[in-house]
C-alpha cells in the first residue's frame, strides 16, 4: 500500500490583499505539516482573490519563480510535502499573463506547471489561455491538472487519460448560484476512470460573489465520495492509496486556519 495524506486548502482570501493571503498560506502549510500531509493543493487564485484586477491591477504580476515563490520552494522542502500552487504568472518570453498551477516536489523543485485553458473572457480577461496538456509525475504518480472551468467539458480530462494520467486535480473557484457545479466532476471521473480531486475556495469577493457554500470534492467512478463545505478557511484532508487509487477516508479530516 502506498498510503498518502492529501490536504485541500479551502481558503477564504481577501481580494487584492497579497500580504494577508500569503500569511494565510504559510499558516495553512504549517497546519498541513503538523498533520503530516504528503500532497497539498491550493484553490484557484487564492493569492489574489477572483476580482483582484479591479483593486491592484495586473502590473505586479511577474515571471515565476520570484523571490517569494523561491522561499515557498524552500519551505516545501523543509516540510517534506508536494505543493500544487496556484499563481498568476508572466511568460518570460512573450510577456503574456497566465493563470497557472506550479507543482513543487518534496525537494523544493518546481517539476512542472499547467496554465488554465478555459479562461472566462470577461472576468478572467487578464489571463491568456494555456496551450499544453501534459501530465506531471508526483511521487511516481502521473497527475493531470484542470483549473476550474477546464473540467466543464470532457476534452481536457480525456487528453490526460490518453497520456496515462492516474488521477486528476482541479484547483477551483467554482461556487454556488446560477452556474454552480452540476455533476461535472463526477462525470469526468466516470469518463476517465480516474479520481477527480477538487480544491475549491470559500469566502466572498468584493461583495459581488459568494463562495461560502462552495464545495471541495473527491469524486471517483462517477460518484462523489467526499464533500467539504466551510464558510471560513479550512484544511480538508483525506487518505488515499496511490497504488490502487482507492480513497481510504470515509469523510474529510477538518482543521480550521
Amino acid at each position: 500500500m502506498n498510503k498518502i495524506k492529501i490536504s485541500l486548502l479551502h481558503l477564504s482570501p481577501i481580494t487584492g490583499d497579497l500580504t494577508h493571503n500569503k500569511e494565510m498560506l504559510l499558516q495553512s502549510l504549517q497546519s498541513c505539516a503538523d498533520i503530516k500531509s504528503d500532497w497539498v493543493i491550493t484553490p484557484e487564485l487564492w493569492l489574489t482573490g477572483y476580482s483582484f484586477q479591479k483593486i491592484i491591477g495586473i502590473d505586479w504580476i511577474t515571471v515565476q519563480p520570484d523571490l517569494w515563490t523561491a522561499s515557498i520552494c524552500d519551505l516545501v522542502k523543509e516540510l517534506n510535502i508536494n505543493l500544487f500552487l496556484s499563481l498568476p504568472e508572466k511568460d518570460s518570453l512573450s510577456g503574456l499573463l497566465h493563470n497557472t498551477i506550479f507543482v513543487i516536489n518534496r525537494t523544493g523543485e518546481i517539476i512542472g506547471k499547467y496554465r488554465k485553458i478555459k479562461v472566462l473572457p470577461q472576468s478572467e480577461g487578464w489571463s491568456t489561455p494555456g496551450d499544453r496538456i501534459e501530465t506531471i509525475d508526483v511521487d511516481s504518480t502521473s497527475v493531470g491538472i484542470m483549473v476550474c472551468a477546464d473540467a466543464y467539458r470532457n476534452k481536457i480530462a480525456d487528453e490526460y487519460a490518453s497520456k496515462g494520467a492516474r488521477l486528476l486535480i482541479s484547483p477551483s473557484a467554482w461556487g454556488p448560484g446560477d452556474c454552480a457545479p452540476n455533476g461535472e466532476w463526477e462525470q469526468r471521473s466516470l469518463e476517465t476512470d480516474m479520481p477527480v480531486i477538487v480544491c475549491n475556495r470559500t469566502g466572498t469577493d468584493l461583495g459581488n460573489i459568494d463562495w461560502t457554500g462552495s464545495e471541495s470534492v473527491v469524486a471517483c467512478k462517477g460518484k462523489r465520495l467526499l464533500t467539504g463545505i466551510s464558510g471560513t478557511s479550512t484544511v480538508f484532508s483525506f487518505d488515499m492509496d496511490l497504488h490502487t487509487n482507492e480513497i481510504l477516508s470515509e469523510e474529510f479530516e477538518k482543521h480550521l486556519i
